[in-house]
């Protein structure tokens, strides 16, 4: 029992990898769907993932932004790779009260992440209005100051 082992060894490495590669690809299918259907201005996209022992949750939520609420909600619930993106209406309505409307303790762990995320999307978004000036939607960009001594590696 030689190479017989390392050869079955082998293949179910090269088996988990495949199936790996195929569940990130319907991830990022799911994820594309929403992006093309929910796509517009001041729309955001958040994601975020709850891990338990057996099972584990991902968040899909698209947020109006002016009106602070969950437009579009998807949830990826499962053990296996089989597990695939359901709507989830029960997700949708205010930001403010979402993690009480998350069902189960994964879930909630999800959402928190997609909050997070979509917090930190809208500090980069504010940060990037106030650097660039706009206002009335003309924009006049300012430079953005450089540490003294920095030098920044431009690629062509």
């Amino acid at each position: 029992m030689g190479w017989e082992f390392a050869a079955l060894l082998i293949g179910a490495l090269v088996v988990s990898l495949m199936l790996g590669l195929w569940q990130q690809s319907r991830y990022a299918r799911s994820v594309n769907a929403m992006v093309r259907q929910h796509h517009g201005a001041g729309r955001l996209l958040v994601t975020g993932r709850g891990l338990g022992k057996l099972k584990g949750t991902i968040v899909m939520l698209v947020v109006d932004d002016s009106a602070d609420q969950v437009i579009a909600a998807q949830v990826l619930r499962g053990s296996t790779i089989f597990a695939a993106a359901k709507d989830a209406p029960q997700l949708l309505g205010p930001v403010a009260t979402l993690p009480g409307r998350a069902g189960d303790k994964q879930t909630g762990k999800a959402i928190e992440m997609a909050l997070s995320q979509l917090k930190a999307t809208r500090a980069r978004t504010r940060d990037n209005r106030i650097r660039d000036n706009k206002v009335n939607n003309n924009v006049v960009s300012t430079p953005v100051p450089s540490a003294v001594g920095a030098r920044r590696k431009v690629q062509r």
